[in-house]
């Protein structure tokens, strides 16, 4: 799929659903990626090794931390102790 679809799909959906730009959230790993974190609110790198760091909003190589980083910014609820991430 080329970069521009990327975008284009994230862009028709969210009209499509009433969804703004703000309630998205994307995660790329490339340059290629960066068409679709252009459509988002919030914009994660994952394993870009740097690659991604004028385009997102936090770049790591650890899911677990990406996960924090989004409980702490609101994004995401911490889970119920005993139950699987």
């Amino acid at each position: 799929m080329s970069p521009r679809t990327k975008g284009e799909i994230v862009r028709g959906l969210a009209s499509k659903w009433s969804i703004p730009k703000e309630d998205i959230l994307a995660f790329g790993d490339g340059l290629m990626d960066v068409p679709l974190l252009s459509e988002a609110g919030t914009r994660l790198g994952i394993n870009s090794q740097g690659k991604l760091k004028d385009h997102v909003d936090f770049e790591t190589s650890d899911y677990h931390e990406a996960r924090e980083w989004l409980v702490d910014k609101g994004a995401l609820h911490r889970t119920k102790p005993g139950t699987n991430d």
